[in-house]
């Protein structure tokens, strides 16, 4: 019977064991100013995609920064690739290291990457671009306001009360429908441009445009 008792506490021991291991050993989300103090572990990290690109042996390297602090950011390095897009808020489940003197989430399977938030769910007004455009440059945003200039490829996009107003450029191929004066929805990307100091819509990709709201 002692015997018995025995096999169940092991038993008992053995489960309350595993789930501690299981909460040490689980990931930890961290803010990318925490990089260098994790070196080495898996983590947790979560960002706003503000470039992508494929390589040539069919990995993906995505370079996400923090929106409450755009000075702080990381590439990821995935073995293999997910449909992600500028703007986008993604969380990655990867192992720190360092590479070339620049911090990198290693992440060794595409089902870690989560996309948290589509950049075409989120609509932001010019005043807040204009306020905080570190937050913003060099991803996808959805705005919108009243087309108050317009020319060939380029339109100037003012707030309902004149207070701002950022250009536009679009490519041909990108969906618009719209005359000065009518109130408008854009689909762009923000951007600096440096040889003219100056802060601009560009909407140059598929998912870009501007629509005419009906009022």
């Amino acid at each position: 019977m002692k015997f018995k008792y025995l096999i169940i506490l092991i038993a008992i021991a053995s489960l309350v064991a595993l789930y501690l291991l299981s909460i040490v050993s689980h990931p930890v989300l961290i803010s990318l100013s925490k990089l260098s103090t994790y070196n080495g572990q898996k983590v947790v990290v979560q960002g706003i995609v503000t470039e992508y690109r494929t390589t040539s042996y069919g990995s993906q390297i995505i370079t996400i920064k923090e929106r409450e602090n755009s000075t702080n950011s990381v590439m990821l390095y995935i073995e293999g690739a997910i449909p992600v897009e500028y703007g986008d808020v993604v969380q990655a489940t990867g192992q720190i290291q360092q590479y070339k003197e620049q911090w990198e989430v290693v992440v060794n399977n595409p089902h870690f990457i989560l996309i948290l938030q589509k950049w075409n769910n989120l609509s932001f007004p010019l005043w807040q671009l204009a306020q905080h455009p570190e937050n913003y440059l060099d991803t996808n945003v959805n705005v919108t306001g009243v087309a108050t200039q317009t020319y060939a490829s380029s339109f100037v996009l003012s707030s309902t009360d004149g207070t701002y107003s950022i250009e536009v450029s679009y490519l041909s191929s990108c969906s618009h429908q719209f005359s000065k004066g009518d109130a408008v929805a854009v689909g762009a990307r923000f951007v600096y441009n440096e040889a003219t100091f100056q802060f601009s819509l560009r909407a140059v990709d598929d998912t870009h445009g501007i629509w005419k709201i009906e009022r």
